[in-house]
């Protein structure tokens, strides 16, 4: 077949190249200035004639520019022969090149996932990074402008030796852009929780729409309406100015109530201007996973990146096995060295609380996963503001759907527990625990009820089954310590069950669906001048 991008020096393929920021020859190796080179009559300005792949098994799209076709599918990762057609699809107005070439993307993948521990086999072989394919995504740059100064009352504190001291100030900032360009995906394959997280964009980098800059790369059709992601687009340019009213205001930060009325301010005054289409560097890979999909997207302007990281179960129960061995050795030792016995009934308390969190983080990650699963918090994936709003979808978040905070909590709650039983069997705090332990993981099993919502209860259940045996083992009477010790083993079998179903339902949640696409929606050329 012949390219549509031909060398002018011997006929031979162009393809883009990111560390030259040329077209550059896989044949004799010279480069091409891209302003200055005109493609085949099938490539213009304004229109993309050209060939596409739709997968059989999903339905997703992908317009191969001067490729030599398509092995497996992108979007789902199946090896299924994609069916290909004709079509012409207008091209949009920008177009972020691609900054870090193939090689540095795997290099960037590889080192992301070469340090994990129970990561599944597999991830770091060359046939799965391979898979690695460079692809330009279809995005809405929002328009805005603004001409503005923010007066506010700031403080700002220091501290001395003895005082902390707080300095007040008028603050008078000046705020002036005249086109501050708001990316938002346009794609229903790319989830908005996932494109939130690939930014920032390197926006002084964004040119004008060249299909030279396409040259060897795949390109990913435009299915969302422009309308969609208006009001988000606002809200997402008045937090860009907020903190660059903060840039510019001398360390005094808003005294209480002020940041709203700023925040008012700016998006009173912010002028709309329009949206317009671009194209933005994705590296792409998608990784089958049991019945779902594990995707792996870097930034291929700056290597910002995002990868779904199940967890190997084999890996987690050896790693486990090893640490438990060890701590069951220690704690022998020290029961003959310190001369100490386990109390019977306190271990119910503990089993209680370690119970009750299994239940809380399962809810969490139940809910969290049911949302994702169902595109609740991805605008795009209904292409329209009409069903955006008939669904009640709510913008996503850049932070991760078990935050940080939440996964430090757990983590504290655990080393509390495990210092303080391991205390009392020293008898530093021997009765006052279970006062603790209880109150707290009854908080733990109403939080987990009040969280789960529509997400699968599995998890919750085998935490509240466990919680439940540990406080009635604590309550009832038994003629010998032998029984109480029979009934934990039930409880402690119950609470090994639930965490095994914790890292099912963790393995759910840190991969998606196999997808299914809707029809094709809205087009870049619709929001292009």
């Amino acid at each position: 077949m012949a390219t549509m991008f031909p060398c002018p020096n011997c006929g031979g393929q162009l393809r883009f190249s990111a560390e030259d920021q040329q077209l550059k020859c896989k044949s004799c190796g010279s480069l091409t200035e891209i302003d200055s080179y005109t493609p085949d009559d099938k490539i213009g300005m304004d229109t993309i004639t050209t060939n596409i792949y739709e997968c059989p098994c999903c339905g997703g799209e992908i317009q191969l520019i001067d490729n030599d076709g398509m092995e497996f599918c992108p979007y789902c990762g199946n090896q299924a022969t994609m069916q290909e057609k004709f079509s012409t699809e207008g091209a949009p107005k920008y177009i972020l090149p691609f900054q870090l070439n193939k090689a540095k993307a795997r290099d960037k993948y590889k080192s992301l996932t070469g340090h994990l521990h129970f990561a599944p086999d597999g991830l770091g072989d060359k046939d799965n990074i391979e898979k690695l394919v460079g692809m330009y995504v279809p995005y809405y740059l929002y328009d805005y402008s603004i001409d503005d100064e923010i007066e506010y009352k700031g403080k700002t504190t220091r501290s001395t030796a003895d005082y902390y001291i707080t300095d007040y100030a008028n603050v008078d900032v000046s705020v002036k852009v005249d086109s501050l360009k708001v990316p938002f995906d346009a794609s229903q394959t790319l989830d908005d929780s996932i494109a939130a997280k690939l930014e920032p964009f390197p926006m002084d980098k964004v040119r004008t729409f060249n299909p030279g800059y396409l040259a060897g790369f795949f390109v990913e059709n435009s299915t969302v309406d422009k309308d969609v992601y208006k009001s988000d687009s606002l809200d997402k340019a008045v937090d860009y100015l907020c903190s660059e009213v903060s840039k510019g205001s001398h360390g005094y930060s808003p005294e209480a109530g002020t940041k709203y009325e700023i925040q008012t301010k700016l998006a009173n005054d912010l002028k709309y201007d329009d949206a317009q289409g671009a194209y933005m560097p994705m590296y792409f890979m998608t990784t089958k996973y049991d019945d779902r999909v594990a995707y792996s997207i870097i930034n291929g302007a700056n290597g910002v990146s995002y990868i779904d990281m199940p967890i190997d179960k084999k890996k987690m129960y050896f790693f486990a096995g090893k640490v438990s061995a060890g701590i069951f050795v220690v704690l022998l030792l020290l029961s003959f060295i310190l001369n100490f016995s386990f109390n019977v009934k306190s271990l119910c308390s503990f089993g209680a609380l370690v119970s009750a969190l299994i239940a809380l983080v399962g809810a969490i990650l139940a809910e969290k996963t049911y949302s994702t699963d169902n595109h609740l918090n991805d605008k795009g994936y209904f292409q329209n503001a009409e069903t955006v709003k008939e669904k009640k979808v709510k913008k996503a978040k850049k932070s991760s759907a078990l935050s940080g905070a939440t996964l430090t909590g757990v983590m504290v709650v655990i080393a509390i527990a495990i210092f303080a039983v391991s205390m009392e069997f020293t008898g530093a705090l021997l009765g006052i625990l279970p006062y603790i332990f209880y109150p707290v993981s009854v908080i733990m099993i109403i939080v987990a009820l009040i969280k789960v919502k529509k997400g699968e209860k599995k998890v919750m259940r085998l935490g509240i089954i466990a919680w439940a045996v540990s406080i009635v083992v604590r309550l009832i009477n038994l003629p010998n310590d032998i029984f109480y010790y029979a009934a934990l083993i039930v409880a402690f079998v119950v609470i090994l069950v639930s965490i095994n179903a914790i890292v099912n339902e963790y393995n759910r949640f840190a991969t998606h669906p196999a997808p299914q696409f809707l029809k094709k929606g809205g087009r870049l050329e619709n929001a292009r001048d």
